[in-house]
């Protein structure tokens, strides 16, 4: 069997990117055994510079999903002007769209990846779209269109449980709840922890901290009051871990303001950092998936919000008690770090346990 995968995230320097892409060929690996995976590679959209000239692309791609009586043909030539082409070789048996945080109105690929997924179907290959999260706005154009397109599909599964009344709003009745495919990385080894330790030259105890897809490298003044709060309150060493540009940038501005906080980048893998988080006291930030890692290694979390639900999501996927903070309203934040600490071991058990069962749901991706 041969399954391609549409939007492979596993060479970005993100952990997320690299521990979700991991655990999907892993779950498609289980279930279809032997099998044969590659991927589709997508060329940078055009007009970066232009964006009028980019959204009339778009906007093309868009009229001819929404109309029922357009061609493959049309819709394949739609998609050029979005640098894809469709390729003259066989079909995959199955092609994987793997959401991921692409499937949102912020989203520059939102109707790239809805037209290639149609364009599959069309051409006789069976497709799923799955691990993602989905936030639209139920009235929306984007909404309609996704609502065609994943009726017509053959697995819909989504992350979080916001995502999964979303698509049922929308009409897409059977998508199905499946957790992240990051939920499926093993804990990390006693030697990974040393090795990072030594590396990273770890103090015995410490706190970890990260951004947000909600804020930018212009929000400086927003992260140093929360680290300034964090640093306080918990009265341990911060270890900031960056493996996105904006992170890199905010952990610059904190290296300016205090050079004894820790930065731990991509140069680490997504091991490294699982290593990382499961021996803080402590995580706190919005980056979706080092949450993860965190409820894996049964470090208690607290999070902030993303530019979408899936912070939100994934707490209430996890059944955690501290819901995500905004980043502009920081009021909260010394309250729910003071009780993340005092309650820590009931915390960490809490996730760890969840995050169990929910690491046994990953299989089912490959439904």
């Amino acid at each position: 069997m041969r399954i391609s995968i549409l939007n492979d995230t596993s060479k970005n320097s993100n952990w997320g990117c690299a521990a979700t892409v991991h655990g999907l060929r892993q779950s498609l690996a289980d279930v279809f055994n032997p099998s044969v995976m590659d991927s589709i590679e997508l060329q940078p959209l055009p007009y970066k510079k232009i964006k009028l000239l980019r959204n009339r692309s778009v906007s093309a791609v868009a009229r001819c999903l929404a109309d029922p009586q357009h061609t493959t043909g049309q819709l394949a030539a739609q998609l050029e002007k979005l640098n894809f082409k469709n390729t003259d070789g066989p079909l995959p048996d199955l092609l994987v769209l793997n959401g991921e945080g692409g499937i949102h109105s912020k989203s520059g690929h939102l109707m790239r990846f809805l037209g290639v997924a149609k364009l599959f179907k069309e051409l006789g290959a069976r497709v799923s779209a799955v691990n993602q999260s989905v936030d639209l706005d139920v009235n929306s154009r984007e909404a309609k269109i996704l609502g065609i397109v994943y009726r017509a599909l053959d697995f819909v599964s989504v992350r979080e449980p916001i995502s999964l009344r979303l698509l049922q709003q929308i009409g897409v009745h059977d998508a199905v709840l499946v957790p992240d495919a990051a939920f499926s990385v093993t804990l990390a080894t006693q030697d990974e922890k040393n090795e990072v330790a030594s590396r990273l030259e770890l103090p015995e105890r410490y706190v970890c901290l990260t951004g947000s897809s909600d804020i930018t490298k212009r929000s400086g003044n927003i992260f140093l009051k929360l680290y300034e709060c964090l640093k306080q309150v918990s009265g341990l060493p911060v270890v900031m871990m960056a493996s996105t540009k904006t992170d890199k940038a905010l952990a610059k501005i904190l290296r300016a303001h205090d050079p004894s906080v820790m930065v731990m980048t991509d140069a680490y893998d997504y091991r490294s950092a699982l290593a990382v988080i499961s021996g803080a006291d402590l995580l706190v930030g919005g980056r979706f998936h080092p949450n993860i890692f965190a409820a894996r290694e049964g470090t208690p979390v607290v999070p902030f919000k993303g530019n979408t639900h899936k912070m939100e999501g994934l707490m209430e996927l996890l059944s955690y008690p501290i819901d995500p903070i905004d980043w502009h309203d920081l009021a909260d934040c010394e309250t729910q770090i003071k009780y993340a600490l005092n309650d820590h071991q009931a915390l960490g058990q809490l996730l760890a346990v969840n995050s169990e069962q929910r690491a046994d749901e990953v299989i089912r991706l490959a439904v």
